[in-house]
């Protein structure tokens, strides 16, 4: 299949395609200005959005190690992965629409503490004692 048999079963205008980019390109410095004001916080984030997903990588400095609670009571379906390094907390925001990750090390905080605050989060209060139990 050729361009032209592509263009011809499903006509294409150049202007709108165009269009449709710089809007794009556009918004993202609006990204842009968030992940560098957060950078100074001392959180890294990283968006990537693709045709039916939305990811956001985001990598907890030393900094911001105590917005750690705050940052998970946010996820929905969040669970903890130990990593090399400290651990990962993957969940889902904006109502399951985007996949969310969280990395830290274990230099700015305990897994076990990950785990309880992913643990109080995903059960409540009642679920924690639970647990102990």
């Amino acid at each position: 299949m050729t361009i032209n048999d592509i263009t011809a079963a499903a006509p294409l205008r150049a202007e709108a395609v165009t269009d449709g980019v710089q809007d794009l390109v556009a918004e993202s410095f609006t990204v842009f200005g968030e992940v560098q004001d957060l950078a100074r916080l001392g959180v890294q984030v990283s968006v990537t959005v693709s045709p039916g997903t939305i990811t956001a990588d985001i990598v907890v400095g030393r900094e911001a190690a105590g917005l750690l609670p705050h940052l998970i009571r946010e996820l929905e379906d969040s669970r903890i992965t130990r990593t090399p390094g400290g651990a990962r907390i993957v969940g889902a925001m904006c109502q399951g629409n985007v996949l969310v990750g969280i990395t830290v090390s274990s230099a700015y905080v305990t897994v076990a503490d990950l785990e309880e605050l992913v643990g109080t989060v995903a059960y409540g209060t009642a679920g924690r004692a639970e647990r102990a139990a």
